[in-house]
């Protein structure tokens, strides 16, 4: 049965006497955002009944709803909501309710009473990378194979969500390992807007350097409050000149990995799990060579709503990447943001350790229309082993952000200054504590220190055209005492479907502080080639320019295969300046159960093969079911007796022959609609029910059951058949 988000419950005693003439469903729209389907009880007079209760499920702060004035049934006067500048518009022949409330009024998800933790679970989440190398530029490793697997088994009890992710790696040098890259255990306080975590996390402060740690931390959640104070997801653009495999890290984690095909390829699914942090972008060619970049990333700056706590607190030991030697220091964080009048917010932390102490203070404003801005300042005091006294210093940042609905388009700024020297963060002072033999003599050190930062600017513009058409550009600047040169990186993009033809054209210029200057400009087109008999196919076509003899020219096909659209093929042969010519072949196949890609590349003193396999097990109330790579917030949809049903937007995934499927990505505390596709169903059965709403907790694995399919009469087929 459909759930419905009932928005008025009056008492039953009510409904006898005839005080309602009728309670009918509607569609709820409040500020602009749909919010599902409601129930509503409507007065003699048609109008809904608005009482308190209901404005809190709005989300409208307690202290607003006091000390209105209402009907003998409860019902809010209309003018006493006029007053407070909170519209009510009902149309009953469209079904239809819309809702405006000031923003200074709202003070919580308007979701907050749907909010579901789902059911009770297990699963195995896994994903198999192999390689197998030959060749002359392989002659010399320890092995000619690698091997890459991550099992994540994770567990919901309740709220809780447990998880354990040990990885195994096995590479062309070096000795196989395991290693856990993270055990944990959270779940959110939903009174308090917050996450409790227990094991392996990253600082979340906004304010200082993110730090892997294995201990406890308490921390607002985001992603319960309205999309106006959400981050966003940045993009990942990139160009392989093979079958490549893509890898990107924060804070030295790896929080995505995958492989491309060679040309220009954009990531648009990565989430970063820290609000700050660079994100390190490794792409590993067939030829075993890697190109790595960092693309600046940043949240938005800090604001919260007048009156609004936001706050995060962590204690525990600082957890290295793996394969470091480095101190594990124990050390505490907290930090507290407060909204004022005027949309100003103060906020300030401190982070603490017996090698490290740091505080800092900032404010934050919103412009409205022009933006939000915020400034803070830092200072921090280290230990300093090559040095009698402590290294101290400050940093002073100010960050501006800026989104354009009506131009689509996003600005985002950030500068740093360092106006003392010997400013250092927690992860850069835990790295001074180790020092080598070879740089003391007679107990003094004779070594190198590191150069001292001066300043440090960001700028990055994303404008989006239309639908197909973008353009984007990221500058960053950093310069240290004494190095005038200092770095500076440059990237543009701009992509345009024009007619049939995808186009792309991308720049990128880097300067390092020492070494050479590397620069490259690409240009790649896509053109569909139906004229010739195949309407699912494109041919391909990349030029690259590099300063550094690594200019190149690709040329090849890609697909797609069967009904479904699952399988997709590329096909190419590459010319290179330094590299010679090489040549790739790649499938892939999305199956009900998991994800299959296959690849083959050969060049100059190379050959290899490499095989990716992922895929989940959920382990439910109701047996077992396979499914794709499952993401944080999961759901099972269950159609009994019915396989081969599809899921709107979930790409490949089927009912299984029980009826059951694995939705592999929700967006927690939002609505997430599920649609059942029927398309692949015989015309003598029909689906009574296709579509259902949730909205789950982050971590969540939901249970939507749907009425199975029933009989037709042929009569009845043909007269839905939409011919």
């Amino acid at each position: 049965m459909k759930p419905i988000f009932r928005i008025a419950i009056m008492p039953l005693a009510l409904l006898a006497k005839g005080a309602w003439a009728e309670v009918s469903s509607a569609y709820l729209i409040i500020n602009d955002n749909f919010k599902g389907e409601v129930v509503v009880n409507l007065g003699p007079d048609g109008q809904p009944c608005i009482n308190t209760p209901l404005l809190r499920e709005w989300g409208i702060r307690e202290a607003a709803t006091k000390e209105m004035a209402t009907t003998a049934e409860g019902c809010i006067l209309p003018n006493i909501l006029s007053a407070r500048s909170i519209e009510v518009f009902y149309e009953p022949v469209a079904q239809l309710l819309t809702v405006d409330i000031p923003a200074a009024m709202l003070g919580d998800s308007v979701l907050a009473g749907r909010w579901d933790d789902g059911i009770d679970a297990a699963f195995v989440n896994y994903q198999l990378n192999y390689g197998h190398y030959a060749g002359e530029n392989y002659r010399n490793t320890d092995r000619h194979e690698s091997l890459y697997a991550d099992i994540t088994t994770g567990a919901n009890v309740g709220p809780w969500r447990l998880r354990y992710q040990p990885v195994y790696q096995k590479e062309t040098w070096g000795n196989p390992t395991w290693h856990t890259e993270r055990a944990l255990a959270y779940r959110d306080i939903k009174a308090w807007r917050a996450t409790l975590t227990l094991g392996d996390s990253v600082t979340p402060s906004a304010l200082f350097e993110n730090v892997r740690f294995r201990g406890i931390s308490l921390v607002s959640d985001s992603r319960m409050l309205p999309d106006g104070l959400r981050q966003f997801s940045p993009w990942i653009r990139g160009f392989a000149r093979s079958n490549a495999q893509v890898r990107v890290r924060q804070n030295g984690e790896l929080i995505y990995q995958t492989f491309v095909s060679p040309g220009v390829f954009v990531l648009k699914d990565v989430y970063p799990p820290a609000l700050e942090g660079d994100l390190t972008v490794t792409i590993r060619e067939s030829d075993s060579t890697e190109t790595e970049r960092k693309i600046p990333y940043s949240s938005m700056p800090n604001l919260v709503y007048i009156g609004q706590w936001r706050y995060d607190a962590s204690v525990g030991k600082y957890r290295p990447y793996y394969g470091m030697e480095e101190e594990q220091p124990s050390f505490v964080q907290a930090s507290l943001s407060y909204g004022l009048p005027g949309k100003v917010t103060l906020y300030g932390g401190v982070q603490g350790a017996d090698i490290y102490h740091s505080a800092a203070i900032g404010i934050g404003k919103s412009l409205n229309q022009w933006g939000a801005i915020s400034a803070d300042y830092t200072f921090s005091s280290a230990r300093q082993p090559r040095r009698a006294t402590p290294d101290t210093g400050s940093m002073m940042r100010v960050r501006y952000a800026k989104a354009f609905p009506a131009w689509e388009s996003s600005l985002s700024l950030m500068a740093q200054y360092y106006p003392r020297q010997r400013y250092r963060t927690f992860g850069t002072a835990i790295d001074q504590q180790s020092t080598y033999w070879w740089d003391w003599e007679d107990g003094m050190f004779v070594g190198d220190f590191d150069e001292e930062k001066k300043y440090r600017l960001e700028a990055r513009y994303n404008q989006y055209l239309s639908d197909s058409d973008s353009l984007y550009l990221t500058l960053v600047r950093e310069a240290t005492r004494g190095n005038q040169r200092g770095e500076t990186s440059v990237e543009m993009g701009f992509s345009a479907s024009m007619g049939k033809v995808d186009v792309a054209l991308y720049a990128e210029y880097n300067r390092p502080s020492y070494g050479k200057e590397q620069a490259q400009l690409g240009l790649s087109f896509s053109l569909p080639l139906n004229a010739l008999g195949a309407p699912r196919m494109k041919l391909n076509y990349d030029h690259t320019l590099a300063n550094d003899r690594t200019d190149s020219r690709r040329i090849g096909v890609s697909g797609t295969l069967l009904d479904d659209y699952s399988l997709s093929y590329n096909a190419s042969t590459s010319q290179s300046q330094r590299y010679g010519s090489s040549q790739d072949l790649s499938a892939d196949y999305q199956y009900n159960a998991g994800e299959l890609r296959v690849g083959h590349s050969q060049g100059k003193g190379y050959r290899q093969q490499n095989l990716e396999l992922s895929g989940s097990l959920m382990a439910h109330q109701e047996g077992l079911t396979l499914g794709q790579s499952l993401g944080d917030t999961v759901a099972i949809v269950s159609v009994p007796g019915t396989p081969g049903i599809g899921v709107d937007n979930q790409y490949g995934v089927t009912t299984d022959w029980r009826g059951y499927a694995l939705v592999g990505n929700l967006t927690p505390y939002r609505i997430n609609s599920l649609t059942l596709d029927s398309f692949e169903l015989p015309e003598t059965l029909e689906l009574p029910e296709t579509d259902q709403e949730v909205v789950p907790t982050a971590g969540a694995i939901m249970f939507s059951r749907f009425a199975p399919a029933r009989k037709v009469s042929p009569d009845a087929a043909q007269t839905n058949s939409p011919e």
